[in-house]
């Protein structure tokens, strides 16, 4: 539903909680472009909760546009440093839906850099990454981010006579 286009009245803030789940299971299924999981519809979940409120509720007001809602849920998953499961999710699923070219995800990127600082906005470009399917530059500084420090646990190669180790 885009931003002007008037919401059917069973769909409007007057509706019972199920139907309100009801829908956003289906706007769930269509902002993240992908079939929900089953738990999604059981009562009391967490995933029955985000249908209910967050794709039932918020994704369907009027005053933003998918593509805005796109916009500013990314930026926000940035700053969070959500870069693991939900900022992947919502890179692909606006990439998927056409609401936003891959330049304009890497642009929020660039955006949080200025704002929220450039560790976020490195994990978010990597995320970027990792949704396009591409596995490079930001896979090779993360395999040097892993394991011990060289010194860790051995002697140090510039230790001499009269050096002092822990």
């Amino acid at each position: 539903m885009s931003a002007g286009e008037s919401a059917d009245a069973t769909l409007g803030p007057d509706r019972t909680s199920e139907q309100r789940a009801e829908r956003g299971r289906a706007v769930m299924a269509e902002v993240m472009q992908c079939p929900l999981p089953e738990f999604i519809g059981e009562p009391g979940t967490l995933g029955h909760l985000a249908a209910e409120q967050v794709f039932g509720g918020l994704w369907e007001r009027l005053e933003l546009t998918r593509r805005e809602r796109r916009l500013v849920t990314l930026t926000v998953l940035a700053v969070l440093g959500q870069d693991r499961l939900h900022a992947p999710l919502h890179i692909k699923a606006a990439l998927d839906s056409d609401d936003l070219t891959e330049p304009e995800v890497r642009e929020v990127a660039v955006q949080v850099a200025y704002y929220a600082g450039w560790p976020l906005a490195s994990s978010f470009d990597a995320a970027v990454d990792r949704a396009v399917g591409r596995h490079d530059a930001y896979d090779m500084v993360s395999d040097l981010a892993t394991g011990p420090a060289r010194s860790a646990g051995t002697e140090s190669a510039t230790a001499g006579p009269g050096s002092t180790q822990r």
